[in-house]
């Protein structure tokens, strides 16, 4: 692979291979162009969870708020994690990768801006999202628009046969904007994404109590408004009625506020509701 000069870089730019929108004034640097920092922030939620199973979606993992001045900052608190995008919104063609790291002043502060996620593939398109984390012992200004990061470009052998966003590959994050998510629990349930599973998890033959209730509730069976009443996503409460997931402790005990179904109350006492795992191993100590 060939790393792209600012000369190239610029020629790519103007026949539109490669895309950068809005590209801010002096951030072309000589194999690398400078990118800034989105106002959107995810910020992480440790206490609803006992511990993080993959598998399972993890909508409610993360909240959304945002540096609403760009004059005030964010203080990013030593050994705080969060999630945020670049501003730019980012399109590769076939036959280039790209690699982001972060900006070297920023780095001598202790400010990591992604934890593994630093190779952009082939076909790309949507902004990026950055895994940003303090490793400083005091607390790191955050502000909106500030260069954050740089991405790099190389040229491959020949473009890729199945591009990023192909139909073949199920990509989980094409077109994706702001910062996103982990959808890791898609490689467990989609086709188009390896796993040791040949398909997605079916769901139980048996209508679960949660379904009943639902039915004949004043919702009438209607998940999406039952999901309002949740504060969570719609396909969230859709693997809880059906049965294909189980809800944490802290959803279990809301469950039970609204419905009373008893197989939910334990989690009032704060014991862990079971994640029902394939073969139901003993938690690591």
């Amino acid at each position: 692979m060939v790393v792209l000069s600012d000369h190239t870089i610029k020629q790519e730019m103007d026949a539109g291979r490669i895309v950068i929108d809005p590209l801010g004034d002096g951030c072309i640097q000589p194999a690398s162009v400078d990118l800034r920092l989105d106002k959107k922030l995810l910020r992480f939620i440790p206490d609803r969870y006992s511990f993080i199973d993959v598998r399972k979606p993890l909508d409610d993992l993360t909240e959304e708020f945002q540096i609403v001045d760009p004059s005030v900052p964010y203080l990013l608190q030593p050994n705080e994690f969060l999630l945020a995008s670049t501003l730019e919104y980012i399109e590769l063609p076939a036959d280039i990768v790209a690699r982001l790291e972060g900006k070297s002043s920023l780095g001598r502060l202790g400010l990591l801006v992604h934890a593994t996620a630093g190779y952009i593939d082939p076909g790309f398109k949507g902004q990026i999202t950055l895994e940003i984390t303090n490793v400083a012992n005091v607390p790191i200004t955050l502000y909106d628009g500030m260069k954050i990061s740089q991405i790099s470009y190389l040229r491959m052998s020949t473009p890729a046969e199945f591009p990023y966003g192909s139909a073949k590959l199920g990509s989980k994050y094409q077109g994706q904007t702001g910062p996103t998510a982990t959808q890791i629990h898609r490689n467990f349930t989609d086709p188009h994404n390896d796993s040791r599973q040949s398909g997605p998890r079916p769901y139980p033959d048996q209508p679960t109590k949660l379904r009943g209730w639902l039915e004949s509730s004043p919702y009438q069976g209607d998940i999406t408004k039952f999901a309002r009443v949740m504060e969570v996503p719609v396909k969230t409460v859709e693997d809880w009625v059906y049965g294909r997931n189980s809800p944490n402790a802290v959803n279990s005990a809301k469950i039970y506020e609204v419905t009373g179904l008893n197989q939910y109350a334990s989690n009032q006492e704060g014991q862990q509701q079971s994640l029902d795992l394939d073969e139901n191993p003993e938690p690591a100590l």
